[in-house]
């Protein structure tokens, strides 16, 4: 039986891995991060509150005790150098992720962290393998009818995201009858869509389109829709969402295709 780390970060997804690890009666541990807020449903578990620079000693700990495999879960925040604190083990790997930090962009750094654990015996799990029924299939996802003009859009904006994906700026973008409203970068997915609505036209149907990125480890940082997303979606002027088929993250799924549902706002897989 798998016993399964789980570098904790915040947000709903841990509360999903964690009720399907219990269900399924697999051991885990949660290594959750200073200044990293979790919900505390979190705090009840297994869990102990670490250092960013002491993370390499708790793995190493965990390891001797048999885990060996390892789930990157929830939002965690990008450390500081401050914050870093290294003790003797994480201090030989310092110089190097300061580099890969100092670089920038989120896959570059979330490639470096998942080779590191690898070279140190632990298997990194893709959240597909822990919960699939959280992913959703390629195509028109609701009953709503598209027109060619939506998937003309779609197919422009899936071009466009996935040529600027190189330089590791964001997952998404708004465009509404071919024109690209905002493109997502620090602000991230809300706040795009709460900037667009002052630009679109209000009798043409806009899309959030929230794409994975051409090559990116798909072991983290998924590209991730809540019920929140769309319910800015539908405060904000959105008609619907593209997404990677097979590669999104929907938090409370059943919840979503029911907001859909209930308000006109459409899936659409690529």
């Amino acid at each position: 039986m798998k016993k399964i780390v789980l570098l904790t970060g915040g947000g709903d997804l841990p509360i999903e891995v964690i009720r399907k690890l219990v269900k399924k009666k697999i051991s885990f541990f949660c290594l959750i991060f200073e200044k990293n807020p979790v919900s505390k449903m979190i705090l009840k578990k297994n869990h102990k509150l670490i250092n960013f620079g002491k993370i390499i000693s708790e793995l190493l700990k965990l390891k001797n005790l048999g885990f060996n495999h390892v789930a990157l879960v929830g939002n965690l925040k990008r450390p500081s150098i401050s914050d870093l604190k290294p003790d003797f083990n994480s201090a030989k790997i310092i110089p190097k992720f300061v580099k890969v930090l100092l670089e920038g962009g989120d896959n570059n750094l979330l490639n470096f962290c998942i080779n590191y654990l690898n070279n140190i015996g632990f298997h990194v799990l893709d959240l597909r393998k822990i919960i699939p029924e959280n992913f959703l299939s390629s195509g028109n996802i609701t009953k709503i009818n598209l027109s060619k003009k939506i998937i003309d859009d779609i197919k422009k904006g899936k071009t466009i995201l996935d040529c600027i994906s190189k330089f590791d700026i964001g997952q998404s973008l708004v465009i509404q009858s071919g024109n690209i409203i905002g493109i997502e970068a620090a602000q991230g997915t809300d706040k795009l869509i709460k900037d667009s609505y002052n630009y679109l036209n209000k009798n043409e149907k806009s899309i959030l389109i929230k794409l994975a990125k051409v090559k990116q480890n798909l072991k983290a940082d998924l590209p991730t829709i809540g019920v929140k997303t769309l319910k800015n979606c539908n405060k904000f002027g959105i008609s619907g969402i593209a997404y990677s088929a097979n590669k999104t993250l929907f938090i409370n799924k059943q919840e979503i295709l029911k907001y859909c549902k209930q308000n006109n706002i459409f899936l659409y897989g690529v």
